[in-house]
């Protein structure tokens, strides 16, 4: 192996064991929103389950608009490996379906005579703090990537003249389709690829497979959706926001700003100029490729590319109903990522200059990571910091507080915990946390001087009656910083809620090797959990700082 190989394969490698050391530093062992629910209650319900026949329809019960095999199955693995649910070990399990990726991204690379150097951009694109949700959050993880992997890897098996494969190939094409609503859509390329490969029979056999997979799917099938999915004429109502979504969902990884459920704003350009070009070179790329003689590759790229365009097309038209972008969420950007990889593979099957396409993707792609870095990391390295709140004020005062104001409502989500917690055999523990934060250590804290309080009660903002908080003096921040939380008491109580560290200034990340900054910043609404009358305190914690505690000299009284 040549040198600039085995530098190659280095870098790949140190570039992938960065990214475990961060999702194995920055992911909890919480059940987060629909955890709870698709994974917790299922296996609880597994478990007690008194016969193999409701264990497989627990297995395959449909959940909102899909049914979730493979995340429910690796919530069993879990329990079945620790004796209780771990949802770090559930996160583990879906980001290493990047590790698949990367796998099959070369292995397509061999197949057109490349080296592992080539690899590079696949490497830097894909292990990346730009999809944060989608690899820290264990019900997410366990879908969109698997998923991703499941399809384009049905496809490329379908490319190998053998009758096991071809087999293998319907087998996990179909634990797609049951592990999401969109793995039905690799029937559809794998039919394009059979019959443009020549394979009648096979094609005949593969839709046999598919039709019956997706008949059953829809079996007993309740039509209902958030997001109104199975409607029709109420996803034209704003026609330009279904192309909007669209190409934001095809460019997602170059977006940096997250106005989900919001209107388009200019920070989304980004991602819409990349998602169109990418969009005609892979319709391009198709229609090439459909149209003309083409080696197995070239089919097995179409393949891709076809699932890959038909998963954007039904998931901007499905979640598109009113004049907002919802398709920029971080945990759908794998199919984003998965569109830039097939556009550089593209490149490199079609141009003779493979090196100089190599240099361009690879500037592309490490820009991107470093940019990535900048916007994301904070997003990354905080996240677990919402549960963790979320389970102390559980543990205390018996409430999902962080729930109040979303989907997964606050009421429901205490009683599936509840319901676990009292079960006599349960499958998670709802473990306690900052044991080192009692009244008495609040009680023998220092004040923190220089701290703005700002009443935002009658604000325009989200939140309703909100109290805003901001120092620079405390407290001083890591790189992979434990968390930062609001306090608020009283003799009685003590609730937390999550405070932001401060982003250094871009000059200063690099002359300080920091990319945080001393303080922090806090908006909270309180009158939420603050009774009526009472008074309550502040004060704020940090775990990693030699004075966890210091109090804030401001109290409100509860409306």
């Amino acid at each position: 192996m040549r040198p600039v190989r085995y530098f190659s394969l280095i870098t790949c490698i140190c570039i992938i064991c960065s990214y475990f050391y961060f999702i194995i530093q920055n992911t909890a062992d919480i059940p987060n929103g629909d955890d709870l629910y698709c994974l917790l209650l299922f296996t609880q319900a597994f478990k007690d389950a008194k016969s193999w026949k409701e264990c497989f329809r627990l297995l395959f019960e449909q959940w909102v608009e899909h049914r979730i095999v493979y995340s429910r199955f690796t919530a069993l693995v879990s329990y079945w490996i620790h004796g209780a649910v771990n949802f770090k070990s559930i996160a583990l399990i879906g980001n290493f379906s990047l590790l698949g990726i990367t796998f099959l991204f070369y292995k397509l690379l061999h197949k057109i005579q490349l080296s592992v150097s080539y690899l590079i951009p696949a490497v830097l694109t894909l292990f990346s703090p730009v999809m944060y949700e989608g690899n820290l959050w264990a019900g997410a993880s366990t879908v969109y990537m698997p998923v991703c992997l499941m399809g384009i890897i049905s496809i490329f098996l379908l490319a190998i003249s053998s009758p096991i494969t071809f087999v293998l190939a319907i087998l996990i094409a179909i634990l797609a389709t049951y592990s999401f609503g969109n793995g039905m859509f690799v029937f559809v390329a794998g039919a394009v690829v059979l019959f443009k490969s020549g394979k009648i029979k096979h094609a005949a056999i593969w839709i046999t497979a598919g039709s019956a997979a997706v008949a059953f799917y829809f079996r007993n099938f309740q039509m209902y959706s958030a997001t109104n999915a199975f409607g029709w004429t109420v996803h034209f109502k704003y026609p330009i926001y279904l192309f909007n979504n669209f190409f934001a969902f095809v460019g997602g990884t170059f977006n940096y700003v997250e106005n989900v459920n919001g209107p388009v704003v200019y920070q989304n350009f980004p991602a819409l100029l990349a998602g169109i070009i990418l969009t005609a070179v892979l319709i391009w790329g198709i229609i090439k490729i459909l149209l003309n003689r083409a080696e197995p590759v070239q089919v097995t790229w179409a393949g891709m590319a076809i699932f890959i365009m038909i998963t954007s097309a039904v998931i901007a038209f499905s979640r598109t109903q009113s004049e907002q972008m919802t398709t920029i969420s971080s945990r759908y950007k794998i199919y984003s990522m998965a569109a830039f990889l097939l556009v550089y593979l593209w490149c490199l099957i079609y141009y003779d200059k493979r090196k100089i396409v190599a240099a361009v993707f690879t500037g592309i792609s490490a820009a991107l990571l470093l940019f990535n870095y900048y916007v994301y990391y904070e997003k990354f390295v905080d996240y677990q910091c919402h549960s963790l709140a979320g389970l102390y004020n559980y543990n205390h005062h018996g409430k999902w507080i962080i729930y109040s104001k979303t989907a997964y409502f606050e009421k429901a989500s205490k009683f599936v915990s509840d319901t676990i917690k009292k079960n006599p055999e349960p499958v998670f523990h709802f473990h306690p946390i900052f044991p080192e934060l009692t009244h008495q250590a609040i009680d023998s804290a220092r004040t923190l001087e220089s701290i703005e309080v700002t009443d935002n009660t009658d604000s325009s903002s989200k939140l309703r009656k909100s109290i805003s908080f901001n120092t620079n003096e405390y407290p001083s921040t890591s790189n992979q910083p434990k968390g930062i939380y609001l306090v608020t008491y009283n003799e009685k109580n003590i609730f937390l809620s999550v405070a932001n560290p401060l982003k250094n200034g871009r000059l200063n990340m690099i002359k300080q090797l920091k990319y945080f900054k001393d303080g922090f910043y806090a908006e909270e609404d309180m009158f939420d959990f603050i009774p009526k009358g009472e008074v309550y305190k502040f004060a704020v914690f940090c775990p990693e700082e030699k004075e966890q505690v210091r109090l804030i000299n401001y109290q409100i009284t509860g409306k």
